[in-house]
């Protein structure tokens, strides 16, 4: 395959399978979401995201990234701020934004399961007490309030995803929290707010899974809506991974999204919230 590279004169270059694939696979991608969110809109519905982003600590280029992001496109981004390594200088630039929140992801984002036999990582695994699983919920919560102030949603990310029944009994007790995990995993007796697209491939080299691995995902999910469209999808990003693509296909999901009638963006503040007054409701119930 060729491409013209000059309009005066006719000259031709390669173009790559690797590039034609993409761009290919891109504009399926962009024409298979648009068709779900049609199907939506036409019956009078909409579909509601939420963005969390995992790993925060400090601005960096990669973070400033996603925070021009969402104030382009008006998009809530829930940042998973790790409290132990959390600095004041995260705290100022994030004054000056509209639309960002902060979550509480574990306390140093350390794995304590045993490697040697092919324990899954998790800092909030069973093999931890309970008196240091303890000290550092209440340390992690008042580290957060403290720096972050109403911008702090208390909404426990675990690292890795991974989190114990005790460790969430022990969550529980702490008073108004809610729990973010990984799709339909973790649905403990406590308000739940989950994610469901991940757009890194962790395997090998870390990287953007794909525009067609994007596109099957989110296929999964849009069909599941399709019977219950209460249930908020969750885009997943980690700034601090990403590599050639992650960026590029946030862009491109915030400007198909940002302005369809039948999508609405939520924070996770007001999720929390929602969660809450759901799981009180179906307490009471049962």
């Amino acid at each position: 395959m060729f491409r013209v590279t000059s309009n005066s004169e006719l000259v031709v270059a390669p173009v790559s399978d690797q590039s034609l694939h993409s761009t290919t696979s891109r504009q399926h991608f962009e024409e298979q979401l648009i068709s779900h969110l049609n199907w939506f809109h036409e019956r009078g519905r909409q579909v509601r995201f939420w963005w969390r982003d995992d790993d925060a600590v400090a601005p960096t280029p990669a973070l400033e990234t996603l925070l021009n992001l969402s104030e382009e496109f008006g998009i809530p981004l829930s940042l998973s701020v790790i409290p132990k390594y959390a600095e004041e200088e995260l705290a100022r630039r994030l004054k000056s934004t509209s639309a960002v929140h902060v979550l509480h992801h574990g306390w140093q984002h350390k794995n304590y399961q045993d490697k040697s036999r092919e324990e899954k990582s998790s800092e909030f695994g069973w093999r931890r007490s309970a008196q240091d699983l303890t000290r550092e919920l209440v340390e992690g919560k008042q580290t957060l309030q403290e720096l972050f102030g109403s911008r702090f949603v208390p909404l426990f990310v675990p690292p890795w995803n991974r989190i114990a029944p005790p460790a969430v009994h022990l969550l529980q007790q702490q008073g108004g929290y809610g729990l973010s995990a990984f799709t339909w995993m973790n649905h403990f007796r406590m308000p739940h707010v989950q994610s469901h697209v991940d757009i890194i491939e962790w395997r090998k080299d870390k990287h953007f899974i794909g525009w067609d691995c994007a596109r099957k995902r989110l296929d999964l999910e849009l069909c599941r809506r399709r019977t219950n469209s209460t249930d908020p999808i969750g885009l997943l990003s980690h700034h601090l991974d990403h590599g050639n693509g992650c960026s590029n296909f946030l862009e491109v999901f915030f400007k198909l999204t940002s302005d369809h009638p039948a999508v609405r963006w939520l924070s996770s503040k007001e999720l929390l919230n929602e969660a809450r007054k759901n799981f009180n409701q179906a307490s009471e119930v049962s």
